[in-house]
């Protein structure tokens, strides 16, 4: 890509980001850029895993170019994750600008593409998809405990020696034996045992 297609791509992509201003995932802007023809988007784009993350890497690249320049002209802060790329209005002191972002070197460093190979591409797809699926169990995890929490009319941040006394009373309460409705001690054996699993 030489200097003037360079140009062309940071322009169009400030463009595309300007007028989304709910921001865009990174498969809608391949798509947008391609659509306009600064990027080669062809079905293999989407379908090789290799010319995916070539694609990938060079709009990534593109982006964190784009988000220092943008810095540098205080006109905005882009913010590049997983699941959306938005641009925000320069604002001193916005948290954007202080954190650290790992990926930035490695995006801005051209030799990563040249130098990966499909092996470790694997390896990288293999590790992403690890991380998401840990953060999906986490996430399930924590829904779980909240509907357990609200099921024993418990609210965070609470500590597991009032959930075993909140536990207890509900337990005695609606215990069939003492009257007490069997699905009712069922939902409350259940939430007991998933909160008992969380607090571990």
């Amino acid at each position: 890509m030489n200097t003037l297609q360079r140009s062309r791509l940071l322009d169009t992509l400030q463009l595309v980001l300007e007028a989304h201003p709910q921001g865009l995932n990174e498969h809608a802007l391949i798509k947008a850029l391609g659509e306009v023809g600064v990027i080669e988007v062809t079905t293999e784009t989407f379908s090789d895993t290799m010319a995916l993350f070539r694609t990938h890497f060079l709009v990534y690249n593109a982006l964190y170019e784009l988000k220092d320049e943008l810095i540098r002209n205080a006109h905005w802060i882009l913010e590049i994750s997983a699941v959306n790329i938005k641009l925000h209005p320069y604002e001193f002191g916005h948290h954007l600008l202080s954190e650290p972002d790992p990926m930035r070197d490695y995006y801005l460093d051209l030799s990563a593409l040249q130098e990966t190979t499909e092996d470790e591409l694997d390896d990288m797809l293999r590790n992403f998809w690890k991380k998401i699926d840990i953060e999906e169990e986490k996430q399930i995890a924590r829904g779980l405990s909240q509907k357990a929490l609200r099921c024993l009319d418990l609210e965070e941040p609470i500590t597991f020696d009032e959930i075993k006394k909140r536990y207890r009373k509900l337990a005695m309460q609606h215990h069939p034996d003492r009257g007490g409705d069997p699905a009712r001690i069922q939902e409350i054996n259940e939430a007991m045992e998933v909160l008992k699993a969380a607090f571990r």
